[in-house]
């Protein structure tokens, strides 16, 4: 039995770039993930030039939660790097399943 996730992440704007331009740009890469990646469906992109915040969400399917989280943390991490935006303080998949909030509505009881 395999797994979906919704996934959100909420990144600040570092410079003076055009917020939409890379938003429209994040957008085309994700949606080549979604053609390339099987279970990586629905991503969106928003930003917010006030705040300088850029956001991504996507649902992602995977064998279990740990498979995909990873799935979508790889298609993000692409998707930004095609656009031209850089990643080094991106967090380990181990870091990233730390962050992990549970819906408990919908958990798998034993």
């Amino acid at each position: 039995m395999g797994v979906t996730v919704h996934a959100h992440w909420v990144f600040i704007a570092d410079g003076d770039g055009d917020l939409f331009g890379y938003g429209d740009k994040v957008m085309r890469a994700l949606l080549e993930q979604e053609r390339c990646l099987d279970g990586f469906v629905d991503s969106a992109v928003s930003a917010d030039a006030g705040r300088a915040v850029m956001e991504i969400e996507a649902d992602v399917s995977g064998d279990d939660l740990s498979h995909a989280i990873a799935k979508a943390h790889a298609a993000v991490r692409s998707a930004l790097h095609s656009a031209g935006i850089g990643t080094p303080d991106w967090p380990t998949h181990g870091e990233a399943m730390s962050m992990v909030l549970k819906d408990l509505r919908t958990e798998q009881l034993v």
